[in-house]
């Protein structure tokens, strides 16, 4: 799916909500068939896109072109934030699912700190007492843990107020620096932590979210089958939570 931004200029904005729509629906749809592919099939892509349009006219009506913050990147964070809200207001994550995530996420962190690396798949399962297969089934159970909620992100407390990581993007930095700062500390965190991932979940990161491949492209250029890629995006995920000490949310 290609990305929606590609020759994208912002020198086009209209604030008008018809124009906004026209103008923004294929982002909305491409970020929409993002996340689809990892939620249930209790969840239906027009919520999700009923929700990214509840997003986009949100954020035009909050956005201000003197802060120094392109549109495309402002609304691209409160378009993907509200079907993500969605989400988390839907309460899809059943809490056997929560409690497998939170043992294999437990795990992998543990192991990383015993051996001073990423731990193996067959060293994680023997942890766990189970067998490789019954391993990658349970990441396979735990997919849907590859969305990370908004609210799971540090958040800065203003005024009484308390602002989110990507809330604050909508701020100017000199006004409130204490937000940038806690951006570029979560940014350094985040790039030490896949700096410590094993080198093909690496490869996977950067072609399924920096090149925008699918999970079946990911896994040809892999030479793995899809479901294999699926696994392995569910383990790094979890081990990126637990190098960013993100819990799983208990509700």
């Amino acid at each position: 799916m290609n990305n929606p931004y590609s020759g994208y200029s912002d020198t086009t904005i209209s604030m008008n909500p018809e124009k906004l729509l026209e103008e923004h629906l294929p982002l909305i749809r491409y970020h929409a068939g993002q996340l689809i592919r990892r939620v249930p099939k209790s969840i239906e892509l027009d919520d999700l896109i009923d929700s990214g349009v509840l997003g986009l006219l949100e954020g035009a009506n909050r956005f201000d072109d003197s802060k120094g913050i392109q549109f495309k990147t402002f609304i691209s964070f409160r378009v993907r934030g509200a079907m993500i809200d969605y989400l988390r207001a839907f309460d899809w994550f059943p809490r056997s699912m929560r409690d497998a995530s939170k043992g294999l996420q437990q795990a992998l962190n543990i192991l990383q700190q015993q051996y001073g690396r990423p731990a193996e798949e067959e060293e994680v399962a023997a942890y766990l007492g189970l067998e490789l297969k019954a391993y990658r089934d349970r990441l396979d159970q735990v997919k849907s843990i590859s969305v990370v909620y908004f609210n799971d992100l540090p958040s800065i407390d203003k005024d009484e107020d308390a602002l989110d990581l990507i809330e604050s993007i909508a701020d100017d930095p000199e006004d409130v620096p204490e937000h940038q700062m806690a951006m570029l500390e979560f940014a350094d965190h985040l790039a030490e932590a896949i700096v410590a991932l094993p080198t093909r979940e690496k490869v996977l990161l950067s072609l399924y979210y920096h090149e925008e491949l699918n999970m079946k492209e990911v896994a040809l250029v892999l030479g793995l089958t899809e479901s294999r890629v699926s696994q392995l995006h569910s383990q790094m995920v979890l081990r990126l939570r637990g190098l960013l000490n993100l819990e799983i949310p208990d509700e």
